[in-house]
């Protein structure tokens, strides 16, 4: 590797402390080098931790992300590598419906985490855009962004879960008002609606529902049919389902007909 390869990505990683995220076109047009070459200077960055690639370029790895934290949460991670690919690409629909300005609520969970992880460098920079959340990791992927103004609900703290709950939480939510919600599920069901397995976070998640325009579910076809031990809302009563093209056809076809666009990735 030649020198001027180093003091390249050294450039990368200044740029990223200063912006927290980087774009592929803008920096092959700085170094006046190839887009292929400058994502193989990130691949190479990412691959030691010291950035995260996204579509379009790379954001700052939180500080957040110590070694210790990334040790304690291991186990939960590794129990959802098998739908990894179709959470990201769950994600990637979800952030392209967000517009510059919007005031937004992200629930807790992977699936939700992704929308957030998914956010344009654009909308990170210069998105003047508002997030509302009780998740800790939302908070670590979005906090430091330039163009995200960024409410942290208080309350108790679920550290197994990294959430804000109860009442505190609750009554925040009474004087907010956002465009959209993104809102995860442990279970789909025409019978049940929308469920999850924490009543603690149910309830979070209903003053949620009421602060919002449009409530959107992310989860993936695996959610369809289980029902968790609390419904949130019925699932007449949200907006869209975004999930993955495993869904069976019957269910989603039952939801159209029921008023609510399902988008299949």
């Amino acid at each position: 590797m030649d020198i001027g390869t180093e003091q390249r990505r050294d450039a990368i990683l200044e740029e990223l402390e200063r912006n927290q995220a980087v774009q592929v076109s803008e920096l092959s047009q700085r170094f006046s080098i190839s887009e292929v070459s400058i994502r193989r200077d990130l691949a190479y960055l990412e691959a030691r931790g010291l950035l995260r690639r996204i579509h379009g370029g790379a954001v700052r790895v939180a500080p957040a992300l110590s070694s210790a934290m990334v040790t304690v949460a291991a186990p939960t991670l590794a129990t959802t590598v098998a739908h990894l690919a179709e959470k990201v690409r769950i994600g990637q629909a979800a952030a392209a419906l967000i517009q510059p300005g919007d005031r937004l609520i992200f629930d807790s969970g992977t699936t939700v985490l992704q929308v957030a992880a998914q956010l344009p460098i654009e909308l990170r920079q210069a998105g003047n855009l508002t997030v509302i959340t009780n998740s800790l990791p939302v908070v670590r992927e979005v906090g430091a962004c330039k163009g995200v103004h960024l409410i942290l609900l208080g309350g108790v703290y679920l550290p197994q879960y990294e959430v804000t709950v109860g009442p505190q939480t609750i009554e925040q939510l009474r004087t907010l008002h956002a465009d959209k919600l993104f809102l995860g599920a442990d279970g789909l069901t025409f019978s049940k609606g929308v469920t999850t397995a924490n009543v603690l976070e149910a309830e979070v998640n209903r003053a949620t529902i009421a602060a919002a325009t449009e409530v959107i579910v992310v989860a993936d076809s695996t959610k369809i049919g289980l029902i968790g031990l609390t419904t949130i809302i019925p699932l007449s009563g949200i907006s869209k389902l975004i999930t993955d093209t495993n869904a069976a056809e019957d269910f989603v076809a039952d939801l159209r007909r029921q008023g609510v666009e399902v988008i299949l990735v």
